[in-house]
């Protein structure tokens, strides 16, 4: 028998509260577990650190704008996930934040695009938006980097750090999949269009960030085109039940898709 939303939306708040971790505990025991922070090559370090450094600005984020989706939120079990969704950021950025102390990095500027679409995010006062952007934008990409960058390990800490991370993003994105269909199921044309367009400028800043650590993550090993690949199926698979909820075709994503992959193919080459 298929859950109802409610339902889905009620057990991610349950699941979180009996998934949560001390990341305290878990970072003293992988330090133990590795004997340490392994020694890397300076230029992977120096990669890592610029790319942490926006990993912990949007988890800082993140926390802030999942403090206020609890608040803006009126239906009680999708109020309960954002609930749980703060929970775990506040962890997520005390954590990143204490695993960076150890390893003494000295915070990055934030790529000015990346700074922009989260102020977006925090500002807006449409819920719809704010769900879009932080559940079905930002979330992808996060997950999508901590997955990356723990399947190439460049430091054992961190990778299995990441792993815990991944565990609570999934749930994060669940949110927006379960509960944006119902706030837009009545959205009008011009509020739909306006919708659209905002992502569109989400997706070109986010895009345009990546850009600015293309560099950082060859480093590292990864290429940015395949990385952003992978973020932007994430948000795909994400949006498709949007869109169908709406009672709309998926036809009608069509040529948001072409706009995505034409930017993409002019701006990471």
């Amino acid at each position: 028998m298929k859950q109802s939303s409610e339902k889905i939306l009620e057990n991610i708040y349950h699941k979180g509260q009996k998934n949560i971790w001390d990341g305290r505990t878990v970072l003293a025991n992988l330090l133990e577990k590795h004997g340490g922070i392994k020694k890397i090559d300076n230029r992977k370090a120096q990669a890592l650190q610029r790319i942490f450094s926006v990993i912990l600005e949007g988890e800082n984020a993140a926390w802030k704008i999942s403090l206020q989706l609890a608040e803006r939120i009126e239906n009680i079990e999708a109020r309960m996930a954002a609930t749980s969704q703060a929970h775990d950021e506040a962890r997520h950025f005390y954590v990143m934040r204490d695993y960076l102390k150890l390893v003494d990095c000295e915070l990055d500027p934030v790529p000015e695009p990346v700074t922009t679409a989260l102020n977006m995010i925090m500002s807006t006062k449409s819920l719809p938006k704010k769900l879009l952007g932080m559940q079905l934008m930002v979330e992808p990409v996060a997950l999508t980097i901590f997955q990356e960058v723990r399947r190439i390990s460049p430091e054992p800490v961190l990778a299995d750090l990441l792993e815990y991370f991944e565990r609570d993003e999934a749930r994060h994105v669940a949110l927006g999949v379960h509960h944006l269909p119902i706030v837009v199921k009545d959205i009008g044309k011009i509020e739909l269009i306006s919708l659209i367009t905002w992502q569109l400028k989400i997706f070109m800043l986010e895009l345009k960030g990546l850009k600015e650590l293309q560099e950082d993550f060859e480093i590292l090993g990864l290429d940015i085109e395949e990385v952003f690949a992978l973020a932007e199926k994430k948000q795909l698979e994400a949006l498709k039940d949007f869109v169908e909820v709406l009672g709309l075709r998926r036809s009608v994503w069509e040529p948001v898709r072409y706009f995505i992959r034409y930017q993409k193919s002019r701006i990471l080459k």
